[in-house]
């Protein structure tokens, strides 16, 4: 430490007191503190609910980020909405088989026919 430095336990000096006083009545107004009128139940159920929503919030962020569980929920819904179908409405089923069907026979005919020109 140098001459010239003060200690940082050494009192302030009255140039740094009215330095900080100076600060001090520049600063807005603190905000008062709401005063809180729920009962200590009251509390406890916002705390459970607070919890709850938090854990919700995390199911929610993981799910999202768990790319394989994603996958999986995909293929389920999947899965369901074409047994709804089959059960529903068998004909259109049907239809897009044959559709599907033709449209790779198109496919496989165009390549072949690239293919030998």
């Amino acid at each position: 430490m140098s001459d010239h430095e003060a200690p940082l336990d050494a009192p302030l000096g009255a140039a740094a007191k009215a330095g900080a006083a100076g600060l001090k009545k520049n600063q807005p107004p603190a905000p008062e503190k709401p005063v809180d009128t729920r009962t200590r139940d009251q509390i406890k159920l916002d705390v459970v609910k607070n919890r709850k929503d938090l854990s919700d919030t995390l199911d929610a962020i993981e799910f999202k980020l768990n790319v394989p569980k994603q996958a999986r929920f995909a293929a389920t819904r999947i899965t369901d909405k074409f047994e709804e179908l089959k059960r529903e409405n068998p004909a259109v089923l049907v239809a897009g088989a044959a559709a599907a069907a033709a449209v790779l026979g198109g496919v496989v005919w165009l390549g072949i026919r690239a293919v030998r020109r």
